[in-house]
């Protein structure tokens, strides 16, 4: 199917004005023209005009095509070179525009057609009623090639819609189920799994499912320690009370993972061991134990393999690497929790985004920004929470407030965070302006702060809570609640 007109038009007009073809504007292939005859003068005419040739004409495509006897044979069938001087003669190349968008749109509907789709509600040969013919025709002309794409796209929008929840849209009345919805958080408030730290789960409301929390930290500021005892918190059952001098059941067993990519297995494993029986990791490292320590150690690590807990180690990755070990494990082990060590650029992401993006150069801010984005996607997907950390910049030493704009790489990470933090050390002028707290001897001295600058549906937010931290067994405990400004803020836990 396709304009007999137009295509004598355009191949008349690349003729007279051969530099046409070269213009980025317009963008021609062999596949634009149905019959074989046109396609080898389009080709013959292409080629001509790619060796250098400036001026063409019926003679120069004549001794061009003779070099190919198939071809040859079919451009004399159809009387090539009388077909030639008549495309010049009746071409008006001020009307190329329009007629070359003709034959791109017929081409189009060609290759709808050839891939199946119904194209007769745009344009249809077999009309035989005048009128109706008329009026198809009329509005085929005011149709653009974005106009016959929309078209299709919209089919198959509205197919897929019939047997297919799309992945990550869901369009419904805002009123819909809200009086449900109001009386489900009444029955159940909006709570996830408890994290270490009574202050901080009310605050951020647990580890929901479907959000993304991330605790970023200096170098050598904890973060893997902490993310362990978050994880173990939600998946083992059993820690050892250092206080009441005995094993603790909590009733907290979700299937979680754990995903390392620079610590090996054991490292994780041995701070596992620590935080459930309270015994510190040099300890156990050392392989000399104080006291009941051992005992306590062979306890938690029988606790821990009676719990639904994984490590999976992946020393270099990127994005899909990431995705497809979680939909693994959602799949083999229903996991509900991720905690993934840290967020960073590999060398194998930056690969795959250059590969998905055909060369496309992309900055260190927008790949991680990437990263996140997609795991904020799959948490929505799977039902799962997504726990991971960060690098800072070596902007936090010389800071009041910890915000996004610490965050390495990339402080658009921030955006599309549920929950984000900054763990910092305490510092000198720190301690003297929570003198007045600290003097009244109720709490103990903090050695760590977040900076506590994001909490999606929390009211308590641009807050620092402050903890003393146990690196070696990896353990934390709250202490208060101040302002950005270090006064004290009551809240019940």
């Amino acid at each position: 199917m396709y304009d007999k007109m137009a295509v004598l038009q355009v191949i008349g007009s690349l003729v007279q004005k051969p530099e046409l073809l070269l213009d980025d504007k317009y963008h021609l292939s062999v596949n634009d023209f149905p019959e074989k005859f046109h396609q080898i003068v389009f080709s013959a005419i292409s080629n001509l005009i790619n060796s250098g040739v400036n001026i063409i004409n019926e003679i120069e495509i004549d001794n061009y095509i003779s070099n190919y006897e198939k071809q040859y044979k079919i451009f004399n069938d159809n009387n090539g070179m009388e077909y030639i001087i008549e495309a010049v003669k009746l071409s008006i190349i001020d009307n190329f525009e329009y007629n070359y968008n003709r034959v791109k749109k017929f081409s189009l509907l060609n290759q709808f057609k050839n891939n199946g789709f119904d194209i007769t509600e745009i344009y249809d040969n077999n009309i035989i009623d005048t009128k109706t013919q008329e009026q198809m025709q009329q509005k085929f002309d005011q149709m653009d090639l974005s106009d016959i794409i929309n078209y299709f796209e919209k089919k198959m929008i509205d197919i897929k819609a019939q047997y297919y929840d799309e992945e990550d849209q869901i369009g419904q009345h805002a009123g819909k189920n809200m009086q449900q919805l109001k009386d489900e958080f009444k029955e159940s408030p909006e709570m996830g799994v408890p994290l270490n730290g009574d202050i901080l789960n009310t605050i951020v409301r647990g580890a929901r499912l479907k959000k993304v929390y991330m605790r970023s930290s200096y170098t050598g500021g904890g973060k893997t320690r902490l993310a362990v005892a978050d994880i173990c918190k939600i998946a083992v059952p059993w820690f050892y009370d250092l206080k009441e001098k005995k094993w603790v059941y909590t009733s907290f067993s979700e299937p979680s993972l754990f995903i390392t990519t620079e610590l090996e297995i054991s490292e994780i494993q041995t701070l596992m061991m620590a935080y459930v029986s309270g015994v510190d990791e040099s300890h156990i490292l050392d392989g000399k134990y104080e006291g009941d320590e051992e005992e306590r150690v062979n306890q938690a690590i029988k606790y821990i393999n009676e719990s639904p807990l994984w490590i999976e180690q992946i020393p270099n990755f990127n994005i899909d690497d990431i995705e497809r070990t979680i939909k693994r494990y959602k799949i083999d082990k229903n996991i509900g929790y991720v905690f993934f060590d840290y967020v960073f650029m590999s060398v194998k992401m930056l690969m795959e985004i250059a590969t998905k993006t055909r060369g496309m150069k992309l900055r260190e801010d927008n790949i991680l920004y990437i990263f996140i984005e997609r795991m904020k996607f799959i948490c929505n997907k799977l039902n799962i929470h997504f726990n991971t950390s960060s690098q800072l910049n070596g902007d936090w030493k010389n800071v009041k407030d910890g915000d996004q704009n610490l965050l390495r790489g990339a402080k658009a990470l921030g955006d599309k965070l549920d929950i984000g933090l900054i763990a910092l050390p305490v510092t000198k002028k720190d301690f003297e302006m929570l003198q007045p707290i600290l003097s009244h001897g109720f709490y103990k001295t903090p050695n760590l702060v977040y900076h506590i600058y994001k909490v999606r549906r929390g009211k308590f937010v641009k807050v620092k809570l402050w903890l003393y931290v146990d690196l070696g067994t990896c353990r934390s405990e709250d202490l208060f609640l101040t302002t950005n400004d270090w006064e004290f803020i009551p809240i019940e836990t």
